[in-house]
C-alpha cells in the first residue's frame, strides 16, 4: 500500500485507495495503520507485564491479539487481565476479568495468557455469533494442505464454552464451537458460512473439489451441488479495483480467473461470488442467495446452531 498524504486535494484518490484495501469498510490512513502494528501492540502489553509486580496473565481480546487470532471487528483500546475477585473492574485502560479456575495461562511471546480455547470461547459468548466462527475457524484450520497445526481442537472448544458462568455467553458459545470447522480459510470464507447459515441456507459442502477432463479445475470455497451453485468469497479486492488493471499480473490474476470460472461452469455449476460488503453482513448475504435461488429457512437453521431463544 502506497503512502498517501491527507490533504484536501487528494481526499478523492484516498478514498478511492481505501476501497482497494477493502471497499464498504471507512477508515483513515492512521487507523489502517494501527491496524497493521500488531508489533507495536505486543511491545505494549511487554511493557504493561514489565510494570506489574506479579506478571498478568492477559484474557479476551489482549490473548487474541497475542496467539495472532483474527477479529472481525476493530477490538477495544483497553487492556485485558485476568485477576482474583468475584466481580470485572475497569480503571486507567486496564479491564480486569474475574479468574476462574479453568486452565491456567500459558506463555506466548514471553507473556501468559489464557490458552487459545478458553481465548475463543470468551470472546465467542461476549461479543456475537459472526465474530466468534471467525476466531474457532481460524483456531481450528490446519491449512488448505494439512501443513499447518491447528491452534485447538473441537474439543477444547466445547468444552472452554461448556466452562463459562454466564448463560446467555455460554449459549453463544457452545454455538460457536459447534458450528465452527476449520476448512474455511479465511475470515471472510469464516463469516460468509456464518451470515449464511443465520440467513437460513443449507450447510454448503466446504472446499468440494471439482474436476474436468483435464483433472482438477477447482477447490471450490462453498458448494450446493444440487441446486448447481459453487460459491465464492472473494477477498481479492484490489483486483476489482479499475487502478489495479493497468498492472500486466493482475491482468494476468483476472484473465486466469475468468478461464477457472469457465471451466467450473462446464463441469455444470454456476459460480456465484461475493465481497466483503456483503460476506458480513446476513441481510446482504440473503438477498444474494435469494436472487441465486438458494432455498432459506432461517427459523430452522437458527435452531439447528443452538441460537434459538
Amino acid at each position: 500500500m502506497t503512502a498517501l498524504h491527507e490533504s484536501s486535494g487528494s481526499a478523492r484518490l484516498h478514498r478511492l485507495h481505501l476501497r482497494a484495501v477493502e471497499p464498504g469498510r471507512q477508515a483513515t490512513l492512521r487507523q489502517i495503520g494501527r491496524s497493521r502494528s500488531r508489533r507495536e501492540q505486543l511491545e505494549r502489553l511487554h511493557l504493561f507485564a514489565a510494570m506489574r509486580s506479579r506478571p498478568p496473565v492477559f484474557a479476551y481480546w489482549s490473548a487474541a491479539l497475542i496467539h495472532g487470532l483474527p477479529l472481525l471487528n476493530a477490538p477495544p483500546p483497553t487492556i485485558h487481565v485476568l485477576a482474583a475477585g468475584s466481580t470485572e473492574s475497569a480503571a486507567h485502560g486496564v479491564v480486569s476479568h474475574r479468574r476462574s479456575a479453568a486452565a491456567p495461562g500459558v506463555a506466548t511471546h514471553g507473556l501468559q495468557v489464557t490458552p487459545v480455547a478458553e481465548t475463543v470461547a470468551a470472546l465467542a459468548g461476549r461479543t456475537s455469533f459472526l465474530e466468534g466462527v471467525v476466531l474457532a475457524d481460524h483456531a481450528l484450520h490446519t491449512g488448505a494442505f494439512g501443513d499447518r497445526e491447528a491452534l485447538t481442537c473441537p474439543a477444547e472448544l466445547i468444552e472452554a464454552a461448556g466452562s463459562l458462568t454466564d448463560p446467555s455467553e455460554r449459549r453463544r458459545s457452545l454455538a460457536v464451537a459447534g458450528f465452527a470447522d476449520g476448512r474455511s480459510e479465511s475470515p471472510l470464507e469464516s463469516v460468509s458460512r456464518a451470515t449464511m447459515a443465520l440467513a437460513g441456507a443449507p450447510p454448503p459442502e466446504l472446499q468440494l473439489r471439482v474436476h474436468d477432463l483435464f483433472g482438477v479445475v477447482a477447490r471450490l470455497d462453498f458448494c450446493w451441488p444440487g441446486l448447481g451453485i459453487a460459491g465464492e468469497a472473494d477477498g481479492a479486492e484490489k483486483l476489482q479495483h479499475p487502478a489495479s488493471r493497468r498492472f500486466p499480473e493482475v491482468r494476468q490474476e483476472l484473465a486466469a480467473r475468468v478461464e477457472r470460472d469457465r471451466r467450473i461452469e462446464r463441469t455444470g455449476l454456476r459460480v456465484v461470488r461475493w465481497r466483503w460488503a456483503t460476506g458480513r453482513r446476513v441481510d446482504l448475504m440473503r438477498e444474494l442467495l435469494l436472487r441465486e435461488g438458494v432455498p432459506l429457512d432461517s427459523r430452522r437453521r437458527i435452531a439447528e446452531i443452538g441460537l434459538a431463544p
